[in-house]
Formats: C-alpha cells, structure tokens, sequence
C-alpha cells in the first residue's frame, strides 16, 4: 500500500496527513483537530507514524484517544498491511511537466492517450491526455525521433502529490 493511499483510507475513518519534512503520518481524532492552526505547538494528533524505518515508530497521546474501538481496530489494520508494504513501495513515483516553452502556460508537453499522439497545451491532466510523466517515461520521450524538443531548455518541474 502507497503512503497516499494508507491517508485516503484513513480520512474515511479518522482524518491523517502526511509530513514529508519528518516522513511521519499524524493521525487526528476530528477534522478540526487536524485543521488548528496551531496544532504543531501542541499535540492534537493521537498518533504519530514514522514510515520510512524498517520498522515503525508508532507514538500515541492518550489525552487525544478516540473511544471508537471500530474505528481503531481498522485503522490498525491499515497499518500492518502498510507495514508489510517494501519500503521502495509505500512512495508513489515522481512526476513531472514538461513545458517546451517558458512563461506560457499552453506549452506544456500532452500525450493523447488514445493513440499516444504529443501536442502542447496547458498542464491539465485528463481522461484523455496524460500531463504528468515518470522519469523513465521522460526517459523514453527523449529516444522518440517525432519529437523536436530541446530537452536541455525544456523545463521539467516536479509535481507535488497533492497536485496529481
């Protein structure tokens, strides 16, 4: 199981997020909880995941426990099977634009994924057309002989997941 997933399953029985900075998911009784601003100078979260050890680090503040004895029982379910997750697994793949242009928004590099045809437009991505590429898909794009791109002046910006 993907990190991204474990928190999307997790927001339908709790709320979660994930810090990239500490690598920890933070587990929040309500969404309020979750929402405080100032929730980083005190504790509003229940637990805390430290993800990328081989093991977990698993942290729990009593005063913050909700009673859902349910609820827990399958968030701990969620855990194994994100603990039995391989390391390499549980991060979902950097993605990229390309944008062949700079400083215009409708020159970004699109794959028709019907029949894999390129064009440039803006960096939506769709049913249709695929916008956010893997580094081996870059990779690949590169040895395409109908492509006509400068790769060293194209800009190739790093999605952010919350952006997919």
């Amino acid at each position: 199981m993907k990190i991204n997933e474990f928190i999307k399953k997790v927001n339908k029985i709790f709320y979660a997020e994930y810090s990239y900075d500490s690598n920890t998911i933070y587990v929040y009784k309500t969404e309020q909880d979750m929402c405080d601003e100032n929730k980083y100078d005190d504790t509003y979260y229940f637990m805390s995941v430290k993800v990328c050890d081989k093991k977990f680090s698993l942290f729990f503040d009593p005063d913050w426990m909700p009673e859902d004895v349910k609820g827990l029982s399958l968030l701990f379910n969620l855990l194994r099977e994100l603990e039995e997750t391989p390391i390499k697994n549980r991060f979902s793949k950097k993605k990229y634009t390309i944008q062949v242009i700079a400083n215009y928004d409708s020159a970004y590099l699109n794959c028709h994924k019907r029949d894999n045809r390129m064009t440039f437009c803006d960096d939506i991505e769709t049913d249709y057309v695929k916008t956010r590429f893997t580094q081996s898909e870059i990779d690949e794009l590169k040895q395409r002989p109908d492509l006509a791109i400068d790769w060293n002046k194209a800009i190739i910006k790093e999605v952010k997941d919350d952006e997919d």
